[in-house]
């Protein structure tokens, strides 16, 4: 410990390494961010900056997902699905990725004011499920039904105060993109954003794909965003100026 005057100052290791053991040895940077400078009587002027080169420093911590970190020491205490020293599948590692970039989407989404929605109801974001973090159950009926069976199974979708959905996201690991397109299809007729989230090395087949005569309607219309984007939105808690979220 530092000592300021008499008062017992803690570092900053030692500041995240409580707030981690606060959340079950683990923590997002954002909550590192909003929670570990309350613990110092005197944070600087750069503290989210301080955080994160502390934990990419420090062998006490360790990265074990996108804007995920957890105690170096404590790796057996955390969730199977986030433990990485529990060997996973490859199909086991694409669905939580997957669970993580929505439960980050819905986030965001909750923290701008939408109201948020997803149909994996038991997909694994952190300690909690997606349907505990998202802010409505069912998809709103805001359009003909021939219409809802198709859009109500996209990954994620925020809807505005009066009910029709301001941005449909679909989250894309591995598959040729051409499903999400078909979904997107059926909001053609609407001024909702189109997104498509996936790895910046994937953005050429993106792009290739999207050019389809097929999908001519909304080729100008969908966003890609990057799965580093999305952990800095969430991290920032706002709109970054190059993100298209």
């Amino acid at each position: 410990m530092n000592i300021t005057g008499n008062k017992t100052q803690p570092t900053w290791a030692e500041a995240i390494e409580s707030v981690m053991k606060s959340h079950g040895y683990f923590a997002t940077l954002k909550q590192l961010h909003d929670e570990a400078p309350k613990l110092k009587e005197h944070s600087g002027k750069t503290p989210d900056m301080t955080i994160n080169y502390t934990v990419q420093v420090n062998n006490r911590f360790k990265k074990i997902m996108p804007g995920l970190w957890a105690l170096s020491e404590y790796l057996d205490k955390l969730p199977d699905h986030l433990n990485p020293k529990i060997q996973k599948s490859d199909q086991e590692k694409i669905v939580i990725g997957h669970a993580l970039m929505q439960g980050y989407l819905i986030e965001i989404g909750n923290m701008r004011g939408y109201s948020t929605f997803t149909p994996d109801k038991n997909g694994l974001f952190l300690n909690k499920r997606l349907m505990d973090i998202t802010s409505i159950q069912d998809c709103p009926t805001f359009t003909y039904d021939k219409v809802l069976q198709r859009v109500k199974y996209i990954d994620v979708i925020w809807f505005n105060e009066r009910g029709y959905p301001a941005n449909v996201i679909e989250v894309e690991h591995s598959t040729d993109f051409r499903n999400s397109f078909l979904k997107f299809l059926e909001l053609q007729d609407f001024t909702t954003k189109m997104t498509i989230v996936a790895s910046l090395e994937r953005y050429e087949q993106f792009e290739r794909e999207i050019k389809r005569t097929t999908f001519g309607t909304i080729s100008e219309r969908v966003n890609f965003v990057s799965y580093d984007d999305v952990e800095k939105n969430y991290t920032a808690s706002t709109a970054l100026a190059s993100s298209k979220l």
